[in-house]
């Protein structure tokens, strides 16, 4: 992986005349800042990234079957007629066009402590507005969304996992289990998704923070221990033992039982960062301009990996 530094990132491009940059990174250089955008500290490290150098295609993923081991006996073949062929099957991915843009008044940058070095923490704070903006789009999006909905313009570009999930997974109503919050939606859960797949150690409860609470405030009702730990220390109580992970923007009264790695962002290398000092809007206003161009499509390798718990009610009043 490269060692790009955010400054080696920012000015690859020679400034023109015009004051604009030809702005296009090459491969290291987009893997450089691809890197900073799916840190392994954050939850968008642990959904599963695909670079391509087109922007369609398909991603190849390879099955798990049941019960494919055989006894091995002495100086018998055991395995003829019976061999196990790979479970193989790709995905198709589109990527979609987005931009990022950014302005910085040039009278902040006098101020300034770093002055122009500042630009190299500002390549850092856009890469963290991608990384917020992306997971919150993977999840989020649906290109048939209102048009009066407030946040159109953002959620229209792609469809995300939640709307995507809306066929071939498997779906929990939680009303069937009951009309209140009951630990019995974990059980659920997991009993709806195929043994073959759970692993304790890779699965997570995805939801918005209001579910967790939602949680929290169950525990704490029925006077558990496990509750008062949770208010008084903030110590993470995981339902079945399998950890929670946290998405902006989740739809309430939802939760995802899926192995992050088992959701895929695509991206190409043709990552664009552009910037001018130049212009009417610039000298009028003394700012200064970026634009971020880059592309992602979200896709599931496996649905039938993945249950989706809808329609969870709240707790029953004390």
């Amino acid at each position: 992986m490269s060692g790009l530094s955010n400054e080696q990132i920012i000015n690859k491009a020679a400034v023109t005349a015009a004051g604009k940059t030809t702005g296009m990174l090459n491969p290291e250089q987009s893997r450089a800042f691809l890197k900073m955008v799916f840190d392994d500290s954050s939850f968008l490290g642990e959904l599963s990234h695909q670079t391509r150098r087109a922007t369609k295609g398909t991603i190849e993923k390879l099955g798990i079957g049941r019960r494919l081991l055989r006894q091995q006996v002495e100086a018998t073949d055991t395995l003829s007629g019976k061999g196990v062929d790979p479970i193989l099957g790709s995905v198709p991915y589109s990527c979609t066009d987005v931009v990022l843009g950014a302005e910085i008044s040039e009278k902040f940058l006098r101020e300034n402590i770093e002055q122009e070095g500042f630009e190299t923490t500002f390549m850092g704070m856009i890469a963290t507005q991608v990384k917020v903006d992306m997971l919150d789009l993977a999840f989020n999006g649906d290109t048939a969304v209102d048009v009066a909905n407030p946040d159109h313009d953002f959620l229209v570009i792609d469809d995300g996992i939640v709307k995507q999930l809306g066929t071939g997974a498997h779906i929990l109503d939680a009303t069937t289990i009951g009309a209140d919050f009951t630990d019995s939606i974990f059980t659920g859960a997991l009993r709806a998704l195929p043994s073959k797949y759970f692993n304790k150690e890779k699965y997570r409860w995805i939801a918005n923070n209001d579910m967790y609470i939602r949680w929290i405030e169950y525990l704490k009702k029925r006077n558990t221990a496990a509750g008062d730990m949770a208010i008084l220390n903030g110590a993470n109580i995981n339902p079945l033992n399998v950890e929670w992970r946290i998405v902006p923007n989740f739809p309430d009264n939802k939760i995802i039982l899926a192995d992050p790695s088992n959701f895929t962002i695509v991206n190409t290398y043709d990552i664009n960062l552009r910037k001018t000092v130049e212009g009417k809007e610039a000298v009028y206003r003394d700012m200064r301009f970026y634009a971020l161009h880059l592309n992602m499509d979200t896709i599931i390798l496996e649905k039938d990996a993945v249950v989706s718990v809808n329609n969870i009610p709240q707790i029953a009043a004390a």
